[in-house]
């Protein structure tokens, strides 16, 4: 544990159709997923999802507010109102979250904001396995860059292990410990980041993705 890997590949490569299964959400048709030696389908699917926690790419809250929806995952492990108060301040001071927005209805929050907020949600659990579909696709790069810091710095320090699907190679580069290229559902690359080539990476995908749209053409 402790590893922070950057999943890549163009649209339809099948990044979230992996992370569905390694939530659980899908189930492989062939093969079997296993987890600390144990096969997935001896695991609870709630189980599970405490274990291995899924943000996915649409950031919603549910109709709730932020305060809200930050402690609605701890009240699901009957955590008190003390811990589950102390919790939300360690977790907004980490991710740099203003406590006007405690208050607001994701109709208030920019979507950005929203991906701040479900990303919070997500570590707030610490759960064993953090999976992250596109966290940083609506925030700006110097606040993308942030959050990508305190990520790797939770992923070691605690030793959560996270999975984060992320399209920009110069952060991906500094902040992963472990990439993974994936094509056409196809695992290409599985290397340590910083033995990767990350401009024939670029390259690849660039190809991977003119080839993609020549046949749609």
């Amino acid at each position: 544990m402790g590893e922070c890997i950057t999943l890549t590949g163009i649209t339809g490569a099948g990044k979230s159709t992996l992370l569905r299964l390694i939530n659980r959400l899908s189930e492989p048709t062939t093969g079997q997923i296993v987890l600390n030696g144990e096969n997935y389908q001896t695991i609870s699917p709630v189980t599970l999802r405490q274990r291995v926690m899924l943000v996915s790419q649409e950031p919603k809250l549910l109709g709730m507010k932020v305060r809200e929806a930050l402690a609605y995952p701890l009240q699901l492990q009957s955590l008190g109102s003390e811990e589950i108060k102390q919790k939300i301040v360690t977790v907004t001071e980490q991710l740099q979250i203003p406590t006007d927005w405690f208050d607001r209805t994701e109709l208030q929050l920019s979507a950005g904001q929203k991906q701040i907020i479900l990303i919070a949600r997500g570590i707030i659990t610490q759960p064993q396995i953090l999976l992250l579909d596109e966290p940083i696709a609506n925030l700006d790069f110097t606040t993308a860059e942030q959050v990508l810091t305190t990520l790797a710095n939770i992923c070691r320090s605690q030793q959560m292990g996270m999975i984060i699907v992320n399209h920009q190679l110069e952060l991906a580069a500094r902040f992963s410990d472990r990439l993974l290229y994936l094509q056409d559902g196809k695992l290409l690359l599985d290397q340590v980041s910083k033995s990767v080539n990350w401009q024939d990476l670029q390259q690849q995908i660039r190809e991977s993705a003119d080839r993609s749209i020549s046949e749609w053409d």
